[in-house]
């Protein structure tokens, strides 16, 4: 055993090893973020992108299915300086995270009335890839898609059966425009794998609504398309198309030139994966649009792409979040109406193979200065939260917040959903679902006026976690009408 002088040494080389090489990746972790457990894990993954692959008669996991040119042929550091960094995080990590603590959640939703499917979307193992409300007809319709038989289904704003789709893959994302539908299939699973089997189909839906996909896909061979968005990128007149490659250890967020006669010419704007969503809108007023972009993987956070023109765009990072926040979702909102976008952002994804509670997951609001310099302003903590979406949807003139849970805390069976409503300055009363709805874990929402009535709607897509055995029947989603 090393004397306490020697141990302090090799914790504070550890801290410089840290930040020297962790660092280049990502912001550099602190170890009060996991604990003495957890990090283990969290370094068992990190050490192969460093060239390490055994240490001390351990050998940590990698990608088998990847060209293995990935990972470095020779150890960023020796065996002795990767102890050290180990040493750093587990000594100083807590032997337990400080649990959050929040203000009390109402266990009912006297707003909205619960309006529940036909029971032929009841069943076990239920997870909803995809919820969307298509209010480019009237009346709106819904569209949603169960992922474990790959079915889409179109439904009326009565949540009547009008048709549906069997798919070779779930899929997680419709573009509407016009008439136009560009429906997103991440692969063949939604698990996390370095395949590229992800695609963009047309769809064509008819008046009476009848569901026919195109012959081929559009775009294809993508490795796992989470999110695509039409728009003219370079002022050329043409229809572009900007997709978020989340992938694995590899991905992209880039954008597919129309250069007419169905030919298109890709750009990458950011050839990292992890790409979860994005927003287009001309922030600067320039005429071009312009482009913010969330980030869950690696350096986590917000990233704002200005258009420069002839389809350039410069890149500045606004958040910088630690990796294991898993960043889930964002939205840009105007909280305190100073016309300068703010950012709705969640954090909550639990699926990187460290399955612990974290205090610091859930809501956040960050406040723009008006330089796009952001700080925190307001933290509603929701383990395992993976999306948040902004609306007035009680009409007194702010911002209220719906929320989802999936890597939920099986003691806070209201996480699957929380309703946050504004009483100004960002003072919020927490409401969660009643306990007879009976639903757990959503795994995507959407809002709009669905019933066409001037009010803000929510539809919730069921997600379930373990085996379907154990599983119990459950709606594959909900609605909440809004009755404020």
């Amino acid at each position: 055993m090393p004397s306490e002088p020697a141990a302090q040494n090799m914790i504070v080389q550890g801290k410089v090893l840290a930040a020297k090489h962790c660092s280049s990746c990502h912001v550099l972790p602190d170890p009060s973020l996991l604990d003495k457990e957890n990090w283990p894990s969290a370094l068992a993954m990190m050490a192969p992108r460093l060239g390490i692959f055994y240490h001390k008669e351990q050998s940590y996991p990698i990608f088998t299915d990847i060209d293995q040119s990935f990972y470095p042929s020779n150890p960023a550091m020796n065996s002795l300086e990767w102890q050290n960094i180990i040493d750093y995080y587990t000594t100083l990590a807590p032997a337990a995270l400080t649990p959050a603590v929040k203000k009390p959640v109402k266990r009912d939703l006297p707003f909205f009335s619960l309006e529940l499917p036909s029971p032929l979307f009841y069943r076990r193992g239920n997870t909803a890839s995809l919820v969307k409300v298509d209010t480019s007809v009237k009346p709106h319709r819904l569209l949603v898609n169960r992922s474990s038989s790959n079915t889409l289904f179109l439904l009326g704003d009565k949540l009547q059966l009008l048709d549906s789709l069997v798919n070779n893959g779930p899929l997680v994302d419709i573009d509407i425009s016009g008439n136009d539908y560009l429906i997103t299939r991440i692969g063949t699973n939604l698990f996390g794998d370095n395949s590229r089997n992800g695609d963009l189909t047309p769809l064509k839906i008819s008046s009476k609504g009848k569901m026919s996909p195109g012959l081929e896909p559009l775009f294809q061979n993508l490795a796992r398309p989470v999110q695509v968005q039409s728009s003219d990128l370079n002022g050329d007149l043409r229809k572009d198309y900007l997709i978020c490659e989340f992938g694995n250890v590899k991905g992209s967020l880039f954008w597919l030139e129309n250069k007419g006669e169905k030919q298109f010419l890709r750009h990458d704007i950011r050839a990292f994966p992890g790409a979860t969503k994005a927003h287009i809108e001309d922030y600067n007023q320039d005429g071009k649009p312009d482009i913010w972009v969330q980030f869950s993987q690696g350096e986590e956070g917000i990233f704002l792409f200005t258009n420069k023109g002839n389809g350039l765009f410069t890149e500045k990072q606004v958040l910088q979040l630690p990796p294991s926040y898993g960043s889930s979702s964002f939205e840009i909102n105007d909280f305190d109406k100073d016309g300068f976008p703010d950012i709705l952002y969640t954090c909550g994804d639990r699926g990187d193979g460290i399955n612990q509670v974290k205090p610091y997951h859930g809501v956040y609001v960050f406040m723009n200065n008006g330089k796009n310099a952001f700080s925190k302003q307001y933290f509603y903590p929701i383990n395992g939260c993976i999306k948040a979406m902004a609306k007035d949807f009680d009409k007194d003139g702010d911002l209220d917040i719906a929320a989802i849970g999936f890597f939920t805390d099986n003691q806070q069976p209201e996480e699957g959903f929380t309703f946050l409503r504004n009483n100004g300055n960002l003072n919020f009363d927490a409401y969660s679902l009643p306990q007879q709805a009976n639903f757990y874990r959503a795994t995507t929402m959407d809002v709009a006026d669905i019933d066409s009535d001037g009010r803000q709607d929510i539809i919730l897509g069921h997600g379930f976690i373990g085996t379907k055995a154990t599983d119990e029947i459950k709606p594959l989603f909900l609605v909440l009408m809004n009755r404020f």
